[in-house]
């Protein structure tokens, strides 16, 4: 779920990107607007609070990122600061505030996590092949809490500060899981509870390798 302190910062930030707009100059003989000397300190402040704006709320590989960073290295920024950067700047927050509103960015924002999780799985996997019981343990029951708070959170329900079984009979007051999925569930976190107390000998490989086949389910069916 995007914040909604950052979905305030970025009203905030088209606010002062249109005003900046509307302060615009044209000096004689240049192929840009530009802005005067005075102000460019404001604009700049502005600038870099959008470039810090899209570095919390876009993921790396994402088309507003790179985008960003792209106008962000406009040589003619070197220079002052031509009023195409600001339009550009300025475009570029009003379309991610679309697809804010729209929740596409949610969605792109969990296929990111998904696909970081998949591969966390893969090393617990690789070590479960080579009989490594406390290490793909370990591995594994990071993941799948990880995995029960995304969930959560994704559903709108604060998860901050519960236990994973209170958020599992949450998650199943909601619907989200069924009660036998639920119980399949909760059976995984007792694996995970296990391994983080350290009682290696009350599981074996094989409720390891259950608790990554789950987690990968969880991951695919609700992520």
């Amino acid at each position: 779920m995007i914040d909604l302190d950052l979905q305030q910062r970025c009203e905030e930030l088209i606010t002062k990107g249109l005003q900046l707009v509307a302060q615009i100059r044209y000096f004689q003989g240049s192929p840009h607007y530009w802005y005067r000397d005075e102000e460019i300190a404001d604009i700049q402040s502005w600038i870099a609070s959008v470039g810090n704006y899209f570095r919390l709320t876009a993921s790396p590989d994402t088309y507003f990122y790179q985008e960003c960073k792209r106008i962000l290295e406009d040589p003619d920024l070197r220079r002052g600061v031509p009023f195409h950067i600001v339009q550009k700047l300025l475009g570029l927050l009003q379309s991610i505030k679309i697809e804010i509103e729209r929740g596409l960015l949610k969605k792109a924002e969990y296929l990111f996590i998904a696909t970081t999780f998949d591969d966390f799985l893969d090393h617990a996997s690789t070590y479960h092949k080579a009989g490594k019981k406390i290490e793909s343990a370990v591995l594994a029951s990071a993941v799948f809490e990880d995995t029960i708070r995304k969930i959560s959170q994704k559903n709108d329900f604060p998860e901050k500060g519960k236990s994973l079984e209170t958020i599992i009979d949450e998650l199943t007051k909601m619907n989200i899981f069924t009660p036998v999925k639920a119980r399949r569930i909760k059976g995984y976190s007792a694996i995970r509870n296990k391994a983080l107390h350290a009682q290696w000998g009350d599981f074996d490989i094989r409720d390891v390798g259950e608790l990554i086949k789950g987690t990968r389910e969880l991951i695919e069916t609700y992520l």
